[in-house]
């Protein structure tokens, strides 16, 4: 069967649908820890140069 015809293959990804909960869900992780990165980092930039004191 090919896989353009498989019914649980969803267009135009070509994921079913568990794969793009799983792809989701690492998107979603990677977002966090970004924002986490960014939030320490912006604290030590306002802590070695206060730009609003």
């Amino acid at each position: 069967m090919d896989s353009l015809d498989d019914p649980n293959r969803v267009w135009p990804t070509g994921l079913t649908i568990k794969e793009s909960e799983a792809l989701h869900k690492h998107v979603i992780d990677g977002a966090r820890i970004f924002f986490a990165i960014s939030l320490f980092a912006h604290l030590l930039a306002y802590m070695y140069s206060p730009w609003l004191k």
